[in-house]
Formats: structure tokens, C-alpha cells, sequence
């Protein structure tokens, strides 16, 4: 494993981010760091900042500690795919746990402790297996599941698929109009009772779930379509930040349905390009919205549809499929690699301008729209996919030359940060920015 700092006696010089180097791990040391939060950040230069991550150890001490490592585990800068992560190092004889990392001043993302036992060290299990890169990747996911938030971190929690993470906002990443005032508690919860649940059972797709539908609208306007519904829900503060950012004109009233994917394998099939999900959505779900939008006088103007990821994928698919329902489109992270998944182990990493159609995956929407088989001309698309997320990229450039070429309107954005939850919902907001402005 690769201890941060590890040959020096302390692993960092405390100093330069404002703490005692004195009486390390004794109380009045942790009151300090309590009071100032965590993790400590500070600018080397223009283009880059040192992170100081600090994590107390629940059990105390080494010699009444179970933990022998606590890795370190940065959305989209972490290696995943290794048996030498990266740890943060115990200062012996305290609680202490210290790690440093350099990263883009710009950059936005989660991370999160993985605490784990000396069973579990890396080196241990590599030992009783092959070693194979399988192998590695059980091994990964078998300690993933011990993933905690910082303690010390003053922001709210975030829940990704693995468990709790934590912000990482570093000083020169853009603004996020209405998140920064939701993480300062600044923005009122959103009641109950304007959260409208829906029973969405489908005879097409032989499934149910509940959907939700949220207005900050109170007429006729805009039925904004958000996939993973279940993550965008008012406990993540989404909600708030669509009202806020509402009643201060900086997007245009809307109505907010959110459809919920029901599992993995159910997800993986319905946001795949899968046309009866569509069909069913469009037939089964929205006759029920309208029907409740009609008790307050209200109906749908237009419609946008946003995912990320393989929803990404899905709101492009859905815009290019039913032309006369959906002409405006998010796409955050798109799996635009769709429907080769080899292709997202080696693309051709090239800045020539010629060179990105050779990232066009045979069959996907991008090559589909380049040989003319599907007609993007009417479509109004705000991509955007982050700058740690490498082969994606590529793949998100093809697909915007792709809709560009062909005739379509589309804005892209490179954002510096990761396959992640605290990046698409600041690219949510920007997407309606662009697309659903407020009248002046």
C-alpha cells in the first residue's frame, strides 16, 4: 500500500495548514481541529492546492485499534483497480490518522475513509488468491462496503451507491448557485405535502415503483423529466435548490417529475436505449401527471428530460426516439460508449480534430446520427461530463461533434471533477440555466 508521506517522522508539516504540531491526538489538539473542520486546504500555486485529510480513529491508539489501514478513496482520482491504494498513515502512539494529496485547484468531488482490518490489508488477501485482476476487484468491493463520510468535514453528508462521502470544494471551482446556500442551511426543506407520490405500475414493463412530482410552477410550464428520481429527492436538497433558484430568477418555473430506478439489472435494461420504457413512460406515467397537474389548473407546456450516466445516455436516446414529445435534453456523464462495453477499456486518446470519430462506438447514438439513421435537428442538448472521468471524454466529444455535424443545437462543457453525484448536481442546475432561463 502507499502510505502518504511515509517516510517522514509526521507525515505532513502541520504548520502550513494552520495546526499545532505540538501534543498531536490530545484533547485540547482535536478541539482544534474540530472547531476549524476538515479537511484543511491550502493553494501551492495558480494551478494546484495540498489537501490535508485528517480521520480519528473511534478505538483509539494502535495497541486498542482493530484498523491496520484506512484508505483513501477520491471520486474519479482514486485507482480502484489496484493492490496499492492509496492509505492515509497513523502518527504513532495516537488516534490520529494524516494523508495529503495534491489536486487541480479547480476540482469538485466526494471522498471518503475506508477503514479496514488486518485480514483485509490488500497484501494479506493477494496471498490466499491469484492475484488476478478478479481477484483484486473482489477484494475491492469486499472492503468498499466499510466506506464512512468524513466526521470532520462542517458540509452536509452525501450518499452515493456505496454509503456516505463527503464535499471536497477547492478554492477556485466554479460557483454553485443554490448548493452553497443549501450547504450553509440556508434554504428551507421543502414540506411534504408539495411532494405529490405517484404509483407507477407498469403493464409494459411488467414493474411498479413510485415516481414523485414537484412544481414550482403554479401554471401552465415546462414538465421537467429527472431519471434516478430517487437521488434528486428533496433530502438531497435538490428540491430547495430548483425553488430557490426559481424564486430568484435564475431558471424559469417549472413542473419536476422524478422517475426512480428500481434496482442495478432493472436500470441497466431500462436506460439502455430501451424503447418500452419510453413508450410506457409516455403512455402510462405522464396521463397520471397530467390528470394531477389539471386539480390545480395546470399542464405541460414542453418537456425536458435529464440523467447522468447510463441515464445520460437515456435522455439523448429519448429526445432522438420521440422527437414530437422531447426536443430539449441534459445528458451528465453520458455512457455514450453504449453498446460496446470493450470500447471503455482502451479509446483513442487524441487532440487532433479529425481523429474523434475514430471514438464512435459501432451502433451508438453517435454513429447512428452520423450515418443519417437518426435526426437530431430539432434537439436542444446541454452536455457535460467531467475532466476525471477520462475515456468518457472522449466518448462525450464524439457525441457532441456527432450533434453538432448533423445539425443540432448543443452546448458541452469539460467540468473539472469525477463520475459523480457532486458534479452532476451543479450540472443539473447549469443544464436548466442554459435550457429553461428565467423570463426577464
Amino acid at each position: 500500500m502507499r502510505v502518504l508521506n511515509e517516510k517522514s517522522e509526521l507525515p505532513v508539516e502541520l504548520e502550513c495548514y494552520g495546526l499545532s504540531q505540538d501534543q498531536i491526538g490530545n484533547k485540547g489538539w482535536w478541539r482544534s481541529v474540530f472547531s476549524k473542520g476538515a479537511p484543511f486546504i491550502m493553494e501551492e500555486n495558480e494551478l494546484v492546492s495540498s489537501i490535508l485529510f485528517v480521520w480519528q480513529d473511534p478505538q483509539g491508539k494502535e495497541a486498542t485499534s482493530n484498523t491496520a489501514a484506512v484508505l483513501l478513496d477520491v471520486n474519479s482520482i482514486t485507482d480502484h483497480h489496484t493492490w496499492d491504494p492509496v492509505c492515509l498513515r497513523r502518527v504513532i502512539g495516537t488516534d490520529v490518522w494524516l494523508g495529503q494529496l495534491t489536486i487541480n485547484s479547480k476540482w469538485r468531488g466526494s471522498y471518503s475513509f475506508i477503514p479496514i482490518e488486518k485480514h483485509q490489508l490488500p497484501d494479506s488477501v493477494r496471498q490466499t488468491g491469484d492475484g488476478s485482476r478478479e481477484a483484486q476487484r473482489a477484494w475491492w468491493l469486499s472492503v468498499a462496503v466499510n466506506q464512512i463520510s468524513d466526521p470532520l468535514n462542517p458540509l452536509p453528508e452525501l450518499v452515493s451507491g456505496w454509503g456516505g462521502s463527503s464535499p471536497l470544494h477547492l478554492p477556485k471551482a466554479t460557483t454553485e448557485l443554490g448548493w452553497q446556500e443549501w450547504d450553509r442551511g440556508e434554504l428551507n426543506a421543502i414540506p411534504v405535502s408539495r411532494v405529490h407520490s405517484i404509483n407507477w405500475s407498469s403493464k409494459e414493463l411488467g414493474n411498479q415503483r413510485t415516481a414523485w412530482l414537484f412544481s414550482t410552477a403554479t401554471s401552465d410550464a415546462p414538465l421537467v423529466i429527472l431519471l434516478d428520481g430517487q437521488k434528486w429527492g428533496a433530502p438531497s436538497g435538490t428540491l430547495s435548490v430548483l425553488q430557490y433558484l426559481t424564486d430568484t430568477s435564475k431558471i424559469a418555473p417549472a413542473h419536476y417529475l422524478l422517475v426512480p430506478s428500481i434496482d442495478g439489472p432493472t436500470r441497466w435494461k431500462e436506460l439502455s436505449c430501451h424503447h418500452p420504457f419510453w413508450q410506457s413512460l409516455l403512455g402510462e406515467l405522464l396521463p397520471i401527471v397530467t390528470s394531477i397537474l389539471a386539480k390545480d389548473d395546470c399542464s405541460t407546456t414542453d418537456f425536458l428530460v435529464a440523467g447522468q450516466s447510463l441515464g445520460g445516455l437515456s435522455a439523448l436516446y429519448a429526445g432522438i426516439t420521440f422527437p414530437e414529445c422531447f426536443s430539449k435534453v441534459i445528458s451528465l456523464s453520458g455512457s455514450f460508449w453504449w453498446p460496446e462495453d470493450s470500447r471503455m477499456q482502451a479509446p483513442n486518446d487524441t487532440t487532433s480534430s479529425d481523429e474523434w470519430i475514430k471514438n464512435v462506438p459501432a451502433n451508438s447514438l453517435a454513429d447512428q446520427i452520423l450515418k443519417n439513421q437518426i435526426s437530431v435537428s430539432h434537439l436542444h442538448v446541454f452536455l457535460n461530463v467531467g475532466s476525471g472521468e477520462a475515456d468518457m471524454c472522449l466518448y462525450n466529444e464524439a457525441t457532441y461533434r456527432a450533434i453538432q455535424q448533423k445539425g443540432g443545437r448543443v452546448h458541452y462543457e469539460i467540468v473539472c471533477g469525477g463520475h459523480d453525484w457532486l458534479s452532476w448536481r451543479s450540472g443539473l442546475t447549469d443544464g436548466l440555466r442554459y435550457l429553461m432561463p428565467a423570463r426577464s
